[in-house]
Formats: structure tokens, sequence, C-alpha cells
């Protein structure tokens, strides 16, 4: 920081005299002739061009610059016989970062490179700070979502990315377009929200004195404009929905959304083959796509099977045989399949998909009737009434695409919607609310409808390989700097009987392998760096990952009792805490009977436990194996190789998504950096 400071401190003195002198450091326009690209096509041109200084070196009477703008970078050379004296002296005064325009010739230099020989230059931008030169590590990857502009400075590649976003969003619009669909806008506010199952953002309107939602979907005014007798409309634009991160989730991302009156949902897997595969082939020049060092082929057909028979693929379970909500707790239960109980038979069956079938599906696939439970504004399908008629298109475990025959009988989606409701006084965290206004407009008659979503952010980050769609959004949500979260305001002081030392004596003294001891050090590290980051207490975060496998050596045979006798020990050694103990317990839960992960203390040593181990596999591969050699980079580029490291859960350590509010890339560079800090002591 200091560094920073005196670099500001010197510029700003330049800028002073840049005044002095008379110029005008931030200028009001330029006539800039030519992009940086097109410029380096015209040698032996006079040309005027402008963009950004991105390096500056001096030789005797000869500085070379590099100028960049947003098509390419072209080289700067200063001669001090062509600006004269004067100008070449005052070259003193502009610094890397500074806006430049240029006037000159474009030559080539003794060396071969292209090049503009400038006879005249102009300040148009002094920039007081430096740009970055280097981007590694953890600062670093919250700030290229935090500040994006120094991101797309520094790293061309993301730069690409949303480059091919444009592109992407503009192609969907044209094929729409040509196929005579109509683009609208509908209210971002709504009295009512609805069209999805997820939490609304709430504000309040003052001059109506009312409260509003932004909105979770646009699907259910894009239905009233069918019944008012458009037949093919989309929309493409913000949903926002008050719920947490992962890396397919955001609270406010990006949909589009087309509804085709007359069209059934068998059309629309046509129609999406034939729209996405187009895209497809503009954008990446071919129909396969490469995703975390898997080939995906969108050769059309592409295969489809029903959510029945994925479920009694993956999970040896009938639908059809167990189609109640007690038959389907009673399996849950039997099986321990779920942490955490779920209100609603068709609620439970979509968390078993989500956890236990759709990471297994590699796609393109086209899932086809789901139980109708699922679908509250979905047609029931005509040779099956108990499934939905629609499907969703599937991409590396992720649903891409959701589409359906709309359900157009006014009361029977009033009957859904009283059903969904009646879930919520049960409990259920997952339901529609009932929309009489929609009703309403139903009851004037929509005709046979089909319906059709996908998640822009997704789809992007799926063609440009991204791991997570904060990637391909311009500027994530992100908890203001500075700002601590509730939990952490209020952060309770936290009394420990049990010192370092004493854990550490425990482990000495209860495990035999070196390799244990380290990797609870390890663990303990990452620990103390987590609850750094996410406001908890550092000493019992470390002693939480200190502690938990100090009874592995002596119940390893025995997985039901592992953690019950540290529970002993801690006890022991007079320490009360029941956080800690909870702690332990809890990150061995499928085995000793204990509630799952809470808590988020409980959810850091669950996500890295395993996550501290593949980091050290990713060491071992090394030449020297050493976690100095190891960088964020390698590990998330070896994470998605199922061969690499077998027995690490990866979906385990993904929960730091969802559980933390950390992205993976982050959380595996705080994860690394602290296990770098105490490398010496665990041999590594």
């Amino acid at each position: 920081m200091a560094q920073i400071d005196e670099i500001k401190k010197q510029r700003l003195k330049k800028l002073e005299e840049i005044r002095q002198k008379g110029w005008q450091p931030y200028a009001s326009s330029f006539a800039k002739e030519l992009p940086v690209k097109e410029a380096r096509e015209r040698e032996g041109k006079i040309v005027t061009t402008a963009g950004k200084v991105v390096s500056l070196r001096e030789h005797g009477n000869i500085i070379f610059g590099d100028l960049k703008d947003e098509s390419g970078k072209i080289q700067l050379f200063f001669k001090k016989d062509t600006l004269g004296d004067g100008a070449y002296h005052d070259l003193r005064l502009i610094d890397i970062g500074d806006i430049l325009g240029v006037c000159g010739e474009v030559a080539k230099t003794t060396a071969g490179e292209i090049s503009i020989i400038p006879s005249s230059y102009t300040l148009l931008t002094k920039s007081i700070l430096p740009p970055p030169h280097e981007w590694y590590g953890l600062k670093d990857i919250e700030t290229r979502y935090r500040k994006r502009y120094l991101d797309l400075l520094v790293n061309e590649d993301e730069k690409q990315v949303f480059f091919t976003r444009s592109r992407v969003i503009t192609l969907l619009r044209s094929y729409l377009d040509q196929y005579g669909f109509l683009e609208v806008e509908t209210p971002v506010l709504q009295p009512i929200y609805g069209g999805a199952y997820a939490k609304p953002f709430v504000t309040h309107y003052n001059v109506l004195d009312t409260d509003f939602y932004l909105r979770i979907a646009v699907e259910l005014y894009l239905k009233r404009l069918i019944v008012g007798g458009y037949e093919k409309i989309y929309e493409l634009g913000k949903n926002f929905r008050n719920e947490g991160f992962s890396r397919a989730h955001n609270p406010e991302f990006t949909m589009l959304e087309f509804y085709w009156a007359y069209a059934d949902y068998e059309k629309l897997m046509t129609f999406t083959e034939e729209m996405l595969t187009s895209v497809i082939q503009v954008v990446k020049g071919s129909l396969k796509v490469t995703f975390e060092n898997i080939e995906y082929d969108f050769t059309a057909p592409w295969p489809r099977r029903t959510y029945r028979e994925l479920f009694k693929e993956y999970m040896q379970l009938d639908i059809n045989e167990t189609n109640s909500e007690e038959a389907l707790q009673k399996i849950i239960a039997d099986r321990a399949l779920l942490e955490n109980p779920v209100v609603g038979y068709g609620q439970a069956l979509d968390e078993l998909y989500k956890k236990y079938v759709r990471p297994h599906l590699a796609g393109p696939l086209f899932v086809t009737e789901y139980p109708l439970e699922i679908k509250a504004l979905a047609k029931a399908h005509e040779e099956d009434p108990t499934k939905a008629a629609g499907f969703q298109l599937v991409i590396n475990g992720v649903e891409m695409v959701n589409a359906y025959n709309e359900l157009n009988d006014p009361q029977e989606q009033r009957a859904r919607w009283i059903e969904e409701m009646k879930l919520a006084e049960r409990g259920g965290e997952d339901y529609q609310i009932l929309d009489e206004d929609y009703i309403e407009a139903l009851s004037y008659g929509m005709p046979p409808t089909a319906g059709w979503g996908m998640g822009i952010d997704r789809f992007i980050a799926f063609l440009t390989d991204k791991h997570t769609i904060k990637d391909v959004i311009l500027f994530p949500t992100l908890r203001p700097e500075g700002q601590t979260t509730l939990s952490q305001a209020h952060q309770p002081a936290v009394s420990l009987t049990l010192t370092r030392e004493k854990a550490l004596e425990i482990i000495q003294t209860h495990l035999t392998s070196p390799n244990l001891i380290n990797h609870s050090k390890a663990v303990e590290a990452a620990m103390r760096a987590l609850a750094q980051r996410l406001g908890g207490n550092q000493e019992l975060w470390g002693l939480a990952g200190i502690l938990h496998d100090a009874d592995w050596d002596e119940t390893s045979d025995n997985p039901q009792q592992h953690t019950e006798r540290t529970r002993a020990w801690i006890k022991e050694a007079g320490e009360m805490n029941q956080e800690l103990v909870n702690c332990i317990l809890s990150h061995n839960h499928t085995h000793n009977g204990f509630r799952g992960p809470q808590t988020l203390m409980e959810w850091a040593l669950y996500t890295c436990d395993e996550l501290t181990g593949f980091i050290v596999a990713v060491a071992l591969v090394k030449p020297d194996k050493k976690l100095s050699s190891v960088d964020i980079k390698s590990v998330i580029k070896r994470f998605p190789e199922k061969a690499f490291a077998k027995p690490v859960d990866r979906e385990q350590i993904k929960l730091c998504e969802e559980k933390l509010n950390i992205p993976l890339e982050e959380f595996a560079g705080i994860t690394l950096k602290a296990m770098q800090g105490i490398a010496e002591e665990i041999g590594l």
C-alpha cells in the first residue's frame, strides 16, 4: 500500500506540472480516425489513433511504448529527432495507464515490429493509479469481480468472454426475430411475484405506500400477453431471487423466455436443438464444445430420457410405485438420503433428483415427464396425467432450459396454487402463491401454448468454459466492501479452556499416522483462514480443525464411533464449548447419526476437510512435491478430472458456494494460501 501511495503522490505532482504547462489532462474529445487493429494494417501511412499506454521503455534517445485499445495493441516508437526536443522531454510526464492520442507513420522497426512513429501525441486522460500487472492469489480473485474494470484492463481473455456473451445474446434474439417472435418488456416491479419456486426481494413504493416485489420470473406476464392475442413473444431481461450463491446461481441473473401459441413441448425440443446448435456453430466454429476438459457433442438429435427412467437407473427407485409423500419420506429416512426434511412429494423428489441424479447427466440431454407436483404451471401429460408435458435440457449436470405446455384451465390452475399454499402452511419452503389477476386473465381464454426459459448466464459460462457464472456477469452481486453480515457483526465472545497446545497433544497421543497429524494441521490452518474470511473466532475454528479426526486411528474400523471418542477427550480436557463439539460431530454425520452441518463453522469444516486432501494430491504430482509449486489454476484445472484424487468428494467441496457463499476458486485460494503458510511444518 505504501508503494501505491508513493506512486499516486508522484503522479499527482506530474498532474500539477501538466496543468502548469497548459495541457488539458482530461480531454473532452479526440478525433480518433482508426482503431489500433486497423492502424497496424496501414504500413507506410500516417494514422491517428488513441488508447491506453500499457508499457514504456527508454533506450537513450528512443522511448518504446505499447498502446492498447479494445481492438488490439501496437508499439509506439518515440524518436527524439521526429518529435523534437520539447515534446520528447515532456514524455516524462506520461505514465503507464494514461490515455494517449498519437499521430504518426506506421512502419517496421529494425526488429520487424509494426509500430507507430509519432510525430505528435496528446495526453487525453491522466491516470492517478497504476494498473495492476499481475493477477494471482486470493485477493485478486475477489478484486476481479468487485473491480471488473481492472480485470478487463489486464486480462484480455476475460474481455473476450463478454464479447462472446454479447454475440450469443444477439444470435438468440436474431433467431427468434426471424421466426416471427415479438420482443416485449414486462414489469420488474410486481405487486404479486410468481412464475417460479423462489424467494423474492421486497421493496416499498413510497407514493403508493405499498410493498412490491422484484420479479422472480417473467412467465405470468408473458402469458397474459398470449391471452391478449399475441402468438409468439419473448423477453430477455433480469430476474431477481433472494437466495444463496453457487456456481450456477446469482441473485440477479438474465433469463430468456418465449411463449408460442399452438405449439407443444415436442415442437419446442426440436426448435431448441435447431436454435442452440445454430448459435454454437457460429460461436465455436463446430458443434463440439469443451468444458472443464470434457468434450460435449451437440450434433442433433439429442438424447431424450424420462424422469422416471433416470430415477430407476441412478437411485433404483421407481417413482410410479413410490407415488405418495408418505412412501417417499419412508425411503428417504430408511436410506438416509437427505440431511434436512423437505415438505411435499414433488419437492422431496426434486431434492433427490438434484442431489443423486442430475449430477450424473452430462448431456446435452432432454429430460421429460417430470412429476406434475414439480410443475405447478404446466399442463398434465395426455398419456400419463401424473406427469407434466414438458422437458428440461441438462448440460454438465446443470438445468439449462425448462419448457412445458402451459396450463390454460383457470379452475385447475387455482386448485394447483391452493395445494401449493397448503405446502407453505406445513412449513414447505418452495411453493408458489395464488395470483387472482392471472386466474382472471386465463378465464378470458388462452390458446394452447408452450413456454420456454433459459438462463443466459449458465449458457455463456458453459460456452466460455467458466466454472462459475460470476465469471460471465460483468458485475456479479457481492457483499459491499467493509460490510459485515449480521452474524459477523454480532459474533459472541468465545471463552475456551482447551488450548491449541493441548489439542496438539491429544492428536499426537491418539494418532499414529504422521500423514493424519499433518492433515489435521492443514485443516486447522484452513479453518483459521476461513474464520477470518467469514467473521468467526479463529481459535475456536482452529481447534475444530485440529481435532476433527483425532480418534480416526482408533475408530477407522467402526465409522459410527468416529468423533465420539474425541467428544469424550474434549470433555476430559475441561472444555464445555458445545459449538466445538457439534462442529466435530457434524463432519461425520453420515455415519454417527448426528445432524448434518448447519452453522458456518460446521460447513467450513465439512468442505475444507476434503479440499485440503485434494490440494495435497495436486502438490504430490508436482516434480518437487511442494505446496509452493501449486497455484490456484492448477487446483481448479485438476478439479474436474474424476480419475485424479478419486477418493475426494468434489460435491462436498463445492458446497462452499451454496453454504459459505464463497466461489470455488476463492475457496481454493484461501485454503491453498493457508496450507502454504505451514508447508514446512507439514513436510510439503
